[in-house]
């Protein structure tokens, strides 16, 4: 429980942003410019800001749910979010409306990671795969590679032709090129 802070100085001071309330923040992701802001409530809702944090949309096109992870595009506009339990949701227009994504089934996600564009997606599940969508969530692959485990954190370059992922458990972080 608390709020939702923001920086405009590589983090010299923070910025207390109440608008969107005290709750159970679980993750937040941001457009480029830092302008576009998404972040999920595990109980709750999806929020956006399209003004760095000054002002908050409770979205609840998705539901209230066990949100874990959201990932936004460069522009803000493309948003990805998961939660446990559940489906992958994705959004076009910055949070106004919801896709449920049922290709990847309904599983416990963790983390999720898309690319500058929002049409790559990388999303862990806790005690099972790395899953990956290259337009936009509509399909999905199971990733074996790296094994089933406890994935705690995901990440990928601009055109997500790397990605990076780490275990609960486990001492090394999983790379995947191209």
């Amino acid at each position: 429980g608390g709020y939702i802070y923001t920086s405009t100085n590589g983090g010299a001071t923070w910025t207390a942003r109440t608008g969107a309330g005290s709750r159970n923040w679980q993750a937040i992701s941001c457009s480029a410019d830092g302008q576009r802001i998404a972040a999920v409530v595990y109980g709750g809702y999806i929020y956006t800001s399209a003004d760095g944090g000054a002002t908050w949309t409770q979205r609840t096109g998705a539901g209230s749910r066990d949100w874990r992870a959201i990932a936004c595009s460069a522009d803000g506009q493309s948003i990805a979010a998961a939660h446990s339990g559940g489906y992958i949701y994705t959004s076009a227009d910055g949070g106004a409306t919801w896709t449920q994504r049922t290709g990847a089934g309904s599983r416990d996600w963790r983390t999720i990671s898309c690319s500058a564009d929002g049409q790559y997606i990388a999303a862990t599940v806790y005690g099972g795969y790395i899953y990956t969508s290259t337009d936009g969530g509509a399909t999905w692959t199971e990733r074996t590679g790296a094994g089933s485990r406890n994935w705690y954190g995901v990440t990928g370059s601009e055109d997500m032709s790397l990605i990076a992922a780490c275990a609960g458990g486990s001492t090394n972080i999983y790379t995947s090129e191209g």
